[in-house]
């Protein structure tokens, strides 16, 4: 059982059956999102089972799932920026010559990094506002649950200023 853990695991960090980037993305972020979505799916499927073959429900099952899923949005957003997948109108810079299509770039970057810090900022009264209330069913501090916001801001700061210095680099 453990050594299909393992696996699991290191199948997360891997494209193409290789290691990319040794970064917090793949060491961290990929297996975490790759357990969560594995424990998803085994309360689901555990719920489902209480509910319809035993006539049980299990009340915690759907809060769970859904404070693991919060974690996956946030997560895989980091992810997303890191592989450079969200959504981006390229219009105007397909037109431009490579020095300026590279300023552009570097300035989107800045942008994410101020909009991530003002997102950051405005999430941690969101964290402690919330370190007393509780979740209905299985009592966890929903600060646990909102702590997601601030842990992937910092991450994706942290992505797009790896990406302004490769490209002032190169």
């Amino acid at each position: 059982m453990l050594i299909t853990i393992k696996k699991f695991i290191q199948n997360s960090q891997t494209e193409n059956g290789k290691v990319k980037d040794k970064d917090i993305v793949n060491l961290v972020f990929k297996p975490l999102i790759s357990i969560l979505f594995l424990l998803m799916i085994l309360i689901t499927f555990t719920q489902v089972i209480f509910r319809y073959i035993l006539n049980s429900a299990l009340p915690w099952a759907g809060e769970l799932t859904i404070f693991f899923f919060i974690w996956v949005i946030f997560l895989g957003a980091s992810i997303t920026l890191h592989k450079g997948l969200h959504i981006g109108v390229d219009i105007i810079t397909s037109q431009l010559s490579e020095k300026k299509k590279k300023l552009i770039y570097i300035f989107t970057n800045f942008l994410i990094i101020i909009f991530c810090l003002l997102i950051f900022i405005g999430s941690i009264p969101l964290v402690i506002d919330n370190f007393t209330q509780r979740s209905p069913a299985l009592e966890i501090r929903l600060t646990f649950v909102y702590l997601s916001i601030p842990f992937s801001m910092i991450a994706m700061v942290w992505i797009s200023l790896k990406k302004i210095f490769h490209e002032v680099k190169n």
